[in-house]
């Protein structure tokens, strides 16, 4: 008798835990969403750039001449065996160095992208 207990008691707490979990997984995403919406429209970052009388294909080619993927992204990846550290100080020697190329070429850099950015 007191085996027969301890089994259904065990069961009520087995349903209880899973009911908990199950719970707090479709609640994540909810609270996940409510943290901040994903942005689904992401700009890339070649589109911060403008300067007078440019079209989009000039703004992209002189990204892309700068050393910025044709992707509009930065184009940097991390390679095997580099640290963390030894990434982001490659990632920002490579952004430095594309800031100053679309510096050169006389596009200005928007904090805030507004209808310039195209």
């Amino acid at each position: 008798m007191a085996g027969h207990f301890y089994s259904v008691e065990g069961g009520e707490m087995k349903r209880r835990i899973v009911c908990t979990v199950a719970a707090a997984l479709l609640l994540s995403g909810c609270l996940l969403e409510s943290v901040g919406p994903v942005n689904r429209n992401e700009k890339h970052f070649s589109a911060d750039w403008v300067k007078e009388g440019m079209t989009r294909e000039g703004r992209q080619a002189a990204w892309v001449e700068c050393g910025g993927a044709a992707s509009g992204r930065y184009g940097y990846e991390i390679q095997n065996g580099q640290s963390h550290k030894e990434f982001f100080e490659g990632l920002n020697a490579h952004v430095t160095q594309i800031n100053a190329c679309m510096k050169k070429l006389g596009y200005t850099h928007l904090d805030k992208c507004d209808a310039r950015c195209l």
